[in-house]
């Protein structure tokens, strides 16, 4: 091994587990913003707020009363495990504090001492892409091998289990999630989780559950938690920390429970490690506790409204993110569009943005090789950290730097790729199949268009039509020509290289020949250059036609948003020539334009309505019992749209209003 500089002065090099470790690239974008002046940082997971007064007062008092001097127990102090233990049995789960209990220095620690203590050199431990970045260091320090498994990001990254059956190995040696997900913000649902926990039974794997954003859940839904099923009892970790719900990310204590035997080996490690968590720390824990509860409510119902913010900052950059609603915790993980300078490079964008207009944010490749092409946004931050934050950010994606960070050259643009010769073919031919596929198929077609909330209404849509129907939809940004057809095929090779394109072709052709069933086809259409819309229309005819609000993703971009009409104007003409329903935005006037006769269906913010303490949505003389949660208006624009067009697809009242009463998880 390679000696590397004045380490030769101490007989040699790191360890080869240490060696292969990196700083944690989250804390490595914090270091190298601390080096700039007037940085708005959302990228630790910090929340704004201070310990409770109540928890300081109480843990002074036992500083005062000489009672943190010395170590405690190693497990822990015994009251401290106690009310563990009671808090368990609330939630119910039956730990023995005297056993089955063990208060470590936040929940890092207990991670690595949990891996530490059960895997060997060369065992693989699998990981949900994305997950939360220390994972990685913490499973190679144990001499392990991280495993990734893709998230289904269209269903608000819920686990995959066949993907994860697929990924298991006679090496594998346990399971490690964090639920609620960090950097996500989306929580796994409890099918999903019992499937995953069967097939760790089914293989002999442990089960590793980091569950620290657990009281920041925005939902009526819980998410899946593997400890709460008795089967499974003696194969699941669960650890859990005071950092985040009691605003003690500086006091570094945690806990975990898990069956005798397992923390018994876990308990080792912990006190080799650290001997036990700091004394005072666990006072403050247990003052957290006894004391902390009204606190949790207030932060959460904070970081709920500026969750809505974030949202609302996200929805007015269409051109640059799409997103997943996160439901849990305090982080958004929107995805780069492809359009946009190192999309496909978060690392390199989230290092220019800093440079440029001062922003940190953490890159989503940060978190495992899903995690690409995303940026994480933690909004635990005050509300003015944020809207100046995407103040800058709303500058840089127009191009814009600030005049006190001019002196930063701005990147130079990437050099255009020459045209590979047959990459018109290619295309053209994709676009033929993508007819084939729709003629032979016969589905309908929902296309959803416009400007702002386009990707949370194919979402919400998609759900929506799936109760009754096989519904399939084009993925996330898919959008482009290119992207449209892929979506209509079903097919999703790399489409940055002629040479990619030109692989998948044969597995388009199948799928053209032989498409899937399939009642509904949704699909988003994206455009920003004059005529791309008829070239999107050359590939599909929407029977109906969605157009979410106009805006402009920077305020000075009237061509851009000019564009945008004249594309709508085409759709909605497109659509009615071949006797199709539109469905429009009554709240933007450029989109009533388009519509003097007042034959489309329209939604607005007027459907919301408030009657006897509930709220129901007003959608063309049917009034449905709202149970949903609303984020903002691009959420209620989607719920009031996907409402409509159920009901123009034949879709019975009473399937939308269960829809409409109970969130996704539910009817997974």
């Amino acid at each position: 091994m390679k000696r590397r500089g004045s380490l030769a002065l101490f007989g040699g090099p790191p360890g080869a587990a240490v060696d292969d470790l990196e700083l944690s690239p989250i804390k490595a974008v914090e270091l190298q913003a601390s080096r700039l002046a007037d940085v708005v940082s959302l990228a630790q997971g910090i929340p704004s707020f201070d310990t409770p007064e109540p928890i300081k007062r109480y843990a002074a008092d036992k500083i005062a009363e000489g009672a943190c001097a010395k170590y405690s127990l190693t497990p822990g102090l015994p009251q401290l495990r106690e009310l563990i233990g009671e808090a368990l049995r609330h939630d119910g789960m039956q730990y023995d504090p005297d056993g089955e209990i063990v208060v470590t220095c936040g929940a890092i620690e207990a991670v690595t001492a949990t891996l530490l203590a059960f895997v060997e050199p060369g065992d693989e431990v699998i990981l949900a892409s994305p997950t939360y970045a220390s994972y990685i260091p913490a499973i190679q320090l144990a001499g392990g091998r991280p495993r990734f498994v893709a998230l289904d990001e269209d269903a608000n990254f819920d686990l995959d289990p066949d993907a994860i059956a697929d990924t298991i190995t006679r090496n594998t040696r346990a399971i490690l999630l964090c639920n609620p997900n960090n950097p996500t913000g989306t929580i796994y649902s409890t099918a999903a989780t019992e499937r995953m926990m069967a097939l760790a039974a089914r293989h002999g794997l442990l089960v590793i559950t980091d569950e620290v954003y657990k009281d920041f859940i925005y939902t009526n839904e819980p998410p899946g938690c593997p400890a709460k099923l008795p089967a499974h009892r003696d194969r699941v970790v669960r650890i859990c920390s005071f950092s985040k719900a009691y605003g003690m990310t500086g006091w570094r204590v945690g806990f975990l429970h898990t069956a005798r035997p397992l923390a018994d080996a876990i308990l080792k490690v912990h006190d080799t490690l650290v001997t036990c968590a700091p004394v005072v720390s666990q006072y403050a824990a247990i003052a957290a506790l006894e004391l902390g509860e009204p606190f949790i409510a207030q932060f959460r119902e904070e970081f709920r409204r500026r969750r809505a913010r974030i949202i609302e900052r996200l929805d007015a950059l269409p051109r640059v993110f799409d997103y997943q609603k996160p439901n849990a915790s305090y982080f958004a993980f929107p995805r780069v569009k492809d359009t946009v300078t190192m999309a496909r490079d978060s690392r390199a964008l989230a290092a220019d943005i800093l440079e440029r207009v001062r922003v940190a944010v953490v890159p989503g490749v940060a978190f495992g090789p899903s995690g690409e092409a995303h940026l994480r946004f933690c909004y635990a931050r005050e509300i003015d950290d944020i809207d100046r934050a995407f103040d800058r950010l709303t500058d840089y994606f127009a191009g814009r730097v600030p005049r006190a960070y001019a002196a930063v050259p701005p990147p130079p643009p990437p050099a255009p790729a020459a045209p590979h010769p047959l990459r018109q073919v290619a295309v053209e031919t994709l676009h033929g199949l993508a007819r084939l596929s729709i003629a032979r198929g016969k589905p309908r077609i929902v296309a959803i268009a416009g400007g702002r909330g386009r990707t949370v209404l194919k979402r919400l849509l998609t759900e929506l039509l799936a109760v009754p129907l096989r519904v399939r939809s084009n993925p996330l940004s898919y959008n482009t020509e290119v992207g449209v057809a892929l979506g209509v095929l079903d097919i999703t090779p790399d489409t940055r290289s002629a040479l990619s394109l030109a692989t998948g072709l044969a597995r388009a052709v199948w799928h053209a020949l032989f498409p899937s069933p399939v009642d509904v086809l949704v699909v988003e259409l994206g455009v920003r250059q004059p005529g791309d819309m008829r070239r999107l229309l050359r590939i599909v005819q929407p029977d109906v036609a969605v157009i979410t609000p106009l805006s402009p993703s920077y305020s000075d971009d009237q061509d851009g948003l000019t564009v945008l009409r004249n594309e709508m104007a085409t759709l909605v003409e497109a659509t009615r020539q071949r006797g199709g329903s539109v469905v429009l935005c009554g709240d933007d006037p450029a989109l009533q334009a388009m519509d003097p006769s007042g034959a489309a269906h329209r939604f607005s913010t007027a459907a919301l309505r408030e009657r006897g303490g509930e709220r129901w949505l007003a959608v063309e003389g049917q009034d449905y019992r709202l149970g949903r949660e609303i984020v903002g208006d691009s959420s209620l624009y989607a719920l009031t749209a996907s409402a409509m067009v159920a009901r123009l697809l034949g879709i019975a009242p009473d399937v939308v209003q269960r829809f409409l009463e109970r969130e996704a998880s539910a009817l997974r």
